[in-house]
């Protein structure tokens, strides 16, 4: 299990001025996503993948709704090939709203177990 443990990635998701936001242990932030509040109501669409939801009630209930949909290998990809955005956001990331989330590396001998 402290295996398990041991590959995890801690990220920062935030969510600021409709957009979603992710922060890595480097603290560079890349913009991964839209979200919107519509008739009280949530929906958030990633750009690198096309995954979405609907329905979530509150920031908190859609940052929690946006991390089951993120993987290690979709965020490597994001943070290889978009740009930093760290400097512009520095003075929002603070007082934003955020979820610490932590998503398991991929490795050869854990290969097997992504769905």
């Amino acid at each position: 299990m402290s295996a398990n443990n041991q590959d995890l990635m801690p990220y920062n998701l935030f969510y600021i001025q409709d957009r979603l936001l992710v922060q890595n242990i480097d603290g560079h932030v890349v913009d991964i996503g839209g979200a919107t509040r519509q008739a009280g109501r949530f929906h958030w669409q990633l750009d690198g993948n096309d995954e979405q939801g609907d329905g979530s009630d509150s920031v908190d209930a859609m940052l929690r709704d946006v991390e089951q949909h993120l993987s290690f290998l979709f965020l490597d990809g994001q943070f290889t090939s978009l740009e930093d955005l760290s400097e512009r956001y520095a003075d929002k990331l603070e007082s934003a709203p955020s979820r610490q989330i932590a998503l398991h590396e991929l490795s050869e001998r854990n290969e097997k177990d992504v769905r």
